[in-house]
C-alpha cells in the first residue's frame, strides 16, 4: 500500500480537464457558452478534421484586458461569482471557472482578445497548461481561441475519439441547439474551409428553426407558449403526423442552457403518448425559463443535467404546454379545443376476431344482446373558446362513398376526399369509452354460464391485485381457490369471444414481468389499449352503410379523432387540389 500524498498540479489538471472535456465538441461548447456569456452578437466557429486538428472560435464579445486574461487560464478564475450566495441565483452559461485551464492542460491553445474600451489586448501560446508566450494583440474587439492537437498529451483518451466525421456531426449538433436558444445571435460553422451552418441573427424562434432545420419543418411547427409565476414554457412542437425515427432533433434548453434532462423528455412523451406510431419521436424546441432560485445547474460537471426544486411543477407546466399546442392538431380544421386524455406506456396488442358493435345488428343465439339496453353517455362535444372558429366539418355530416378494400371508410369532405381507417377509428371510440369508466361503469355482457380459467402463478398474483380495474372495464373476474378465476362478465365489446380463451391472452398481455413496478395510471391504459384493439372491427371487415354512418357520427363525440391510441393516423385528407393537379386538370 502506497503512502498517501498530492497529486502534482499537471496530473491534477489532467484529471479535471477528464471531468469538463471528453471531445472536441466539449470544447466547442466551453468557448461558444464563455463567448454568449461576453455578450457576442456574431460567433465563427471554425473546424478542421472534426476538431481533433483544429478548433477556433472568434467572438465580438467583451473581451479581456491584457493583466486578466493570464488569470482566466487559472482553475476556478471568473467574471461570474463573488460570493457565496452567487451560486443560488446563477444566470450565466459557465460559471466554474474550469473551461480554459481544461482545455489548454490538454492541447495546444492560442488566446486572443482585446476589450472595446483598450486598444490594445493579449496574445496568449498555452502548452500543457503552461504559458509559453505573451505579446501584444491589436485585432478586432472580442476573443479567438484556437484549440490544436486535443489530447496531444494524454493519448489513452484520443483512442476513444470516433472518426472525424462523427466528431463534427456532434459538433454541429452542439451549435444547432445553441443557435436555437438564442436567435439573436449570427452563428457561422465552417468545416473543412466550407459552411455547413449560417445562422443569421433572427427575431423569434421560428426563424431560427427555418435556418437550422428548414423552412418546411418551421412552418409545420405548433406553437408553445404557457407562462406561471417564476415560470415560463415556450417553444415549438411538431404535430402529430410529422415525426422522425430518433429523438435527436428534442432541443431542450433551461434558462437558454441545453440540457439532458429526464424530466422534460419524460413529459413529451407523456404530452405525445397514443399520438406518434411506436418508436417514432417528435421534432421539439422547448425552452424553459424559470427563476434561477429554482434550478441547480451545479449537478454535473459538464453542465448538462439540471435539478428544479419543484420537479413537479415544471414536469406539469411542461406537459400542459404540450398538450396545449397538440389539442388543435387532432381534430379536422385544426380548430381550438379542451381535451384530456389519459397517458401511460403504449403496448403491442394482437389481432382477434371481429366483434358485433352497432345497434342494428342481430342478437346472439339465445337472446343474449351484444349491447348494454341503455348505452353510455356520450362525450360533449369539445368547446370552442370564444372567438376561434369551429370545426371545419363534422364527420356525421360527410357523404359517405363506400368501403375501400373492406378497410378503409371514403367519405367526402368540403376539401376532397377523406380516407378512414376502420379499425383505428374504432379502436379509438372504444378506448375513449373505457377511458370513462371512472365516472361510469364500462357497458359488459354477463355470461349465461361462468367459465373458469387456470393462470400461471404471476399473472394469477397481478389479476389479484388488480381485480376492481378489471372490473371498472367489464371483466369482471372472481378467486376461485388457488390460481383460478371464475369469469363472470366481458366487455360487451367483446362478447362474441370465448371467455374461456380470451380471458388468459388478455392476462398474458397485460401482466408484467415478475418484479416489474407499475403505477395504477398505467395498468389501466395498457388495459383500456388492449380490450379497445381486441374489440375494434378489424381491417378486411364489411360494413354496411349504416353501420359505416354510425361510426363516423361517434368519432365527432371524442376529445381526439386525429390517431388511434397507438398512435396510428386515424383519417387522411387527399385535397381536391392534389386530384386535380395528379390529373393535369386546370383549377
Amino acid at each position: 500500500m502506497k503512502r498517501i500524498s498530492i497529486l502534482p498540479p499537471e496530473i491534477a489538471g489532467k484529471i479535471a480537464a477528464g471531468e469538463v472535456i471528453t471531445r472536441p465538441a466539449s470544447v466547442v461548447k466551453e468557448l461558444v457558452e464563455n463567448s454568449l456569456d461576453a455578450g457576442a452578437r456574431t460567433i465563427s466557429v471554425e473546424v478542421v478534421d472534426g476538431g481533433c486538428r483544429r478548433l477556433r472560435v472568434t467572438d465580438d464579445g467583451c473581451g479581456m484586458w491584457p493583466e486578466e486574461a493570464p488569470l482566466s487560464l487559472l482553475r476556478h478564475a471568473t467574471s461570474k461569482l463573488r460570493q457565496d450566495d452567487d451560486l443560488l441565483r446563477l444566470a450565466t452559461m459557465g460559471f466554474r471557472g474550469e473551461a480554459l485551464p481544461s482545455i489548454a492542460a490538454i492541447a495546444r491553445l492560442e488566446l486572443c482578445t482585446r476589450s472595446p474600451d483598450r486598444e490594445v489586448g493579449c496574445r496568449l501560446v498555452v502548452e500543457g497548461g503552461v504559458i509559453r508566450d505573451q505579446t501584444p494583440w491589436a485585432g478586432p474587439a472580442g476573443t479567438q481561441v484556437t484549440v490544436s492537437d486535443l489530447f496531444y498529451n494524454t493519448p489513452a483518451r484520443r483512442k476513444f475519439l470516433r472518426s472525424q466525421a462523427a466528431e463534427q456531426a456532434h459538433i454541429l449538433e452542439l451549435l444547432r441547439h445553441l443557435a436555437l436558444g438564442y436567435p439573436e445571435v449570427h452563428f457561422l460553422v465552417q468545416a473543412q474551409g466550407k459552411t455547413i451552418l449560417q445562422a443569421p441573427a433572427q427575431k423569434d424562434a421560428r426563424e431560427r428553426l427555418a435556418a437550422v432545420l428548414g423552412v418546411e419543418w418551421a412552418e409545420a411547427m405548433l406553437p408553445l407558449d404557457l407562462a406561471m409565476p417564476g415560470l415560463w414554457v415556450r417553444g415549438l412542437a411538431s404535430p402529430p403526423d410529422q415525426h422522425l425515427a430518433s429523438p435527436r432533433y428534442q432541443f431542450l434548453l433551461v434558462n437558454r442552457r441545453i440540457v439532458s434532462d429526464r424530466l422534460l423528455a419524460g413529459a413529451l412523451r407523456q404530452a405525445y403518448q397514443g399520438l406518434l406510431p411506436k418508436g417514432r419521436q417528435p421534432v421539439v424546441l422547448l425552452e424553459v425559463e424559470i427563476a434561477p432560485d429554482q434550478v441547480d445547474v451545479n449537478v454535473h460537471p459538464a453542465k448538462a443535467e439540471v435539478r428544479f426544486k419543484d420537479s413537479g411543477r415544471v414536469f406539469a407546466a411542461v406537459l400542459a404546454a404540450v398538450r396545449q399546442a397538440l389539442e388543435p392538431a387532432q381534430r379536422p380544421g385544426r380548430q381550438e379545443f379542451t381535451g384530456t386524455w389519459v397517458a401511460g406506456p403504449a403496448l403491442p396488442v394482437q389481432e382477434a376476431r371481429p366483434a358485433a358493435l352497432f345497434s342494428d345488428l342481430p342478437p346472439l343465439p339465445g337472446g343474449i344482446d351484444l349491447l348494454p339496453q341503455t348505452p353510455p353517455q356520450p362525450v360533449p362535444p369539445p368547446q370552442v373558446a370564444a372567438g376561434e372558429a369551429g370545426p371545419a366539418w363534422r364527420f356525421a355530416e360527410l357523404p359517405i362513398l363506400g368501403q375501400l378494400q373492406d378497410t378503409y371508410i371514403l367519405a367526402q369532405a368540403p376539401e376532397g376526399l377523406l380516407i378512414i381507417d376502420q379499425h383505428a377509428a374504432h379502436e379509438r371510440v372504444l378506448f375513449e369509452q373505457f377511458a370513462r369508466t371512472a365516472d361510469q361503469p364500462a357497458p359488459r355482457q354477463a355470461l349465461l354460464f361462468p367459465v373458469t380459467v387456470d393462470l400461471a402463478p404471476n399473472p394469477a398474483a397481478w389479476v389479484e391485485a388488480h381485480l376492481p380495474t378489471l372490473q371498472e372495464a367489464g371483466l369482471e373476474l372472481e378467486p376461485f381457490g388457488g390460481n383460478t378465476f371464475l369469469v363472470r362478465a366481458v366487455p360487451a365489446c367483446l362478447a362474441q369471444h370465448d371467455g374461456a380463451t380470451l380471458v388468459p391472452g388478455l392476462i398474458a398481455e397485460l401482466a408484467p414481468l415478475a418484479g416489474e413496478a407499475e403505477e395504477p395510471d398505467q395498468v389501466r391504459r395498457r388495459l383500456h389499449l388492449t380490450l379497445a384493439c381486441r374489440g375494434a372491427i378489424k381491417a378486411g371487415q364489411p360494413l354496411r352503410p349504416q353501420e359505416m354512418q354510425h361510426l363516423l357520427s361517434q368519432l365527432d363525440e371524442l376529445a381526439i379523432s386525429s390517431h388511434c391510441p397507438h398512435g396510428r393516423p386515424l383519417w387522411r385528407l387527399l385535397t381536391f387540389s392534389d386530384i386535380r393537379q395528379n390529373f393535369r386538370r386546370p383549377r
